[in-house]
């Protein structure tokens, strides 16, 4: 339960029982971070519209986004964000000691090797924009070239980035607790 007043599923009324209907067919389920948008239906569907246009766009794999996202919200102590993109990521056959390792510690898993190549230059990246955003240097960016990624997809490593660390601060400003 958040710390501010949520309105679940079965009390929903108008917009936003027609966003929980939306969160369902995708996931399910309507998560606890969902709830907290109860608040604001106009707001929640606008999250949910955005969040579909983000994972249908884009040129990095549905894994690498994955990736990202349990790195970035494990760093931020977001639980219901680690949780729900773990399973994702899971989804995607990524060896659960690798999964469980980033769900823990994402900067400890970099630093044993647990991830290598393109995909631990861009968790590196992706952990420092997250925790001194202003020490971000051009010597970042050629990094990620260096391993290899294109134009855009050094930009949406740094998007995605941004997005989960926007989701983690609403979650962990309104305190949701995962599932």
């Amino acid at each position: 339960m958040a710390w501010i007043d949520e309105t679940h599923e079965h009390a929903a009324e108008g917009v936003l029982k027609e966003a929980y209907a939306r969160i369902v067919r995708a996931l399910g389920r309507v998560i606890p971070f969902y709830r907290a948008y109860s608040a604001s239906p106009p707001h929640l569907h606008a999250h949910l519209d955005f969040y579909e246009q983000i994972r249908k766009l884009g040129v990095l794999s549905k894994r690498r986004k994955e990736m990202i996202a349990v790195a970035v919200s494990a760093d931020n102590g977001c639980r219901d964000c680690t949780a729900l993109h773990a399973g994702f990521l899971r989804a995607h056959r990524v060896d659960e000691a690798v999964v469980a390792a980033l769900a823990t510690d994402p900067g400890r898993a970099l630093d044993e090797g647990r991830v290598s190549g393109a995909e631990a230059v861009i968790l590196r990246y992706a952990l420092k924009l997250t925790r001194t955003p202003r020490a971000m240097r051009a010597e970042d960016v050629q990094a990620l070239r260096d391993a290899g990624l294109t134009e855009a997809e050094v930009f949406e490593v740094a998007f995605l980035t941004a997005y989960f660390n926007y989701t983690n601060r609403v979650g962990e400003g309104l305190g949701v607790e995962p599932e």
